[in-house]
């Protein structure tokens, strides 16, 4: 049994933080909720999501997975309203039918058995920040005619944010106790990121959440936060640019 009743809002949050990954994936539904794991084609980034039961109106599930197209799905929540409740459930021949306000669609759901299950490393990252996600929109919206990566640099006290080549360059100044929040700071680390992807997990957050922002020296960058008013849990996992020799 797959039937579920949950807020338009909702939903649209779960694809808009997958979409910037994926297009499928492979939705592990259980007691407990939803899980997916994903990571894109070309094993730069990752995503781990989870969304309590207690995010739904209705749930009444059983354990399985389901291969969702989640672009597809985004698309046709466009159209909702934004207090529509969406029922979703499986009909007799496997297809996902999702209902909203006076709209029906039925969809083949996608083969799910050749989809990976990726580990999520356990990253001790020597630095964890507190921190708006406007803060970091400041800087990418100048970057991107300025390179195609950035560099996090943090010291104590100060995250800075660059990208530059040739003669341009871009720098954004954060000062703990006014732009962020310090979680932990072991010692510096710096580590540079492809800026296209960072761009994307962004869109993905959205531009005014708080998130918490981990940091290493030639580590992966480690963005958490909760959406759906704290029922769901998403983290992303960006792969540092290497500098060729």
């Amino acid at each position: 049994m797959f039937e579920v009743d949950v807020k338009v809002e909702t939903l649209k949050s779960v694809f808009s933080i997958l979409t910037p990954i994926v297009g499928e994936v492979k939705l592990v539904c259980d007691s407990e909720g939803w899980k997916i794991k994903a990571v894109d084609p070309a094993h730069v980034a990752m995503v781990e999501l989870t969304l309590s039961r207690d995010a739904f109106e209705r749930y009444e599930i059983e354990p399985m997975e389901l291969g969702l197209n989640v672009e597809r799905m985004l698309e046709h929540l466009k159209g909702a309203k934004s207090d529509d409740i969406v029922q979703m459930k499986l009909d007799p021949d496997n297809r996902l039918v999702v209902s909203m306000s006076n709209l029906t669609l039925k969809m083949p759901l996608v083969d799910s058995s050749g989809f990976s299950d990726p580990k999520v490393p356990n990253l001790q990252l020597p630095v964890g920040l507190k921190l708006n996600s406007g803060e970091l929109q400041k800087g990418l919206k100048v970057s991107a005619s300025i390179s195609d990566y950035i560099t996090f640099d943090c010291t104590e006290g100060k995250l800075v944010m660059t990208s530059s080549e040739d003669l341009s360059s871009m720098t954004l100044d954060l000062m703990k106790g006014e732009e962020y929040e310090e979680l932990n700071f072991e010692k510096p680390a710096k580590s540079s990121f492809s800026l296209d992807y960072f761009s994307q997990l962004m869109k993905g957050v959205g531009p005014n959440r708080d998130i918490e922002f981990s940091l290493g020296n030639s580590y992966p960058l480690k963005i958490e936060f909760e959406f759906a008013e704290g029922k769901g849990h998403a983290r992303y996992l960006l792969a540092p640019r290497i500098e060729s020799t």
